[in-house]
């Protein structure tokens, strides 16, 4: 009977451990998506060309990704479905959508269809975009003593 109990706890903690590993798997999977964009602006952010867009929508990301921000505040990956409204005939009027993380006090900014957003641009490649942070913030900074 002890070892019937040995076996069962045995593919107990094993179910268990199969399933944490799998919810890290899928969470750094999807952070790492939504951190993408950062990074895409720093690279932009000397060379990018100013864009101008509109939000069309926004969504919360698939499985509710949160973690702390750089002030120490809650960010929340989300998807903004935009509309470049970009003077360039090359970008202008086209959707792109962009993957980020944004503070949770401007999620109902960023949840108003037409609310304008600033971008950055690759030069070489227009369907490579990123929030244009000092223009759009994406975090409420913390105030300075």
């Amino acid at each position: 009977m002890e070892i019937l109990l040995w076996i069962v706890f045995a593919i107990l903690m094993g179910s268990v451990l199969v399933v944490a590993a799998s919810v890290a798997i899928v969470a750094t999977r999807e952070n790492r998506i939504y951190s993408a964009e950062a990074k895409t602006w720093a690279r932009l952010e000397q060379t990018g060309i100013p864009a101008e867009a509109v939000v069309e929508s926004l969504k919360r990301s698939e499985n509710e990704l949160s973690r702390g921000g750089s002030q120490g505040q809650t960010v929340y990956a989300v998807e903004l479905a935009l509309r470049l409204v970009d003077a360039d005939a090359t970008a202008g009027n086209r959707p792109a959508v962009v993957r980020t993380l944004i503070d949770e006090g401007l999620l109902p900014q960023f949840a108003v269809p037409g609310k304008p957003v600033h971008l950055l641009r690759d030069p070489n490649d227009a369907s490579i975009v990123a929030i244009d942070r000092s223009r759009t913030p994406l975090e409420i900074p913390r105030a300075s003593a």
